[in-house]
């Protein structure tokens, strides 16, 4: 073979080599973006698992004081309750005709 065949072998062994180079700069990026984004999720993810559970803590207790004080006798908070209950009863009622 001559020169100048080695040569432009030479040249396509080069741009093929340049060609994967990027490619695989590319796919680093890529992976890099991923676990940026995989990082940025479970961060999210546990930020919304500790609302939730504070959430329910403050519904627990709430719940707890509310039977606390309509075991108290307070007749009122009975009534409160059965007014609310028939309000939401008679809103459904009337919604759904």
């Amino acid at each position: 073979m001559s020169d100048s065949k080695y040569s432009q072998v030479e040249n396509d062994n080069n741009q093929r080599l340049d060609e994967l180079a990027n490619k695989l700069s590319t796919f680093r990026n890529i992976n890099q973006d991923i676990g940026n984004q995989a990082a940025n999720d479970s961060s999210l993810i546990d930020n919304i698992q500790n609302s939730f559970g504070q959430l329910f803590l403050n519904v627990k207790n709430s719940s707890t004081r509310l039977q606390r004080s309509m075991n108290a006798g307070n007749n009122i908070w009975r009534m409160v309750g059965v007014s609310l209950l028939c309000f939401f009863i008679l809103y459904t009622i009337y919604k759904v005709f």
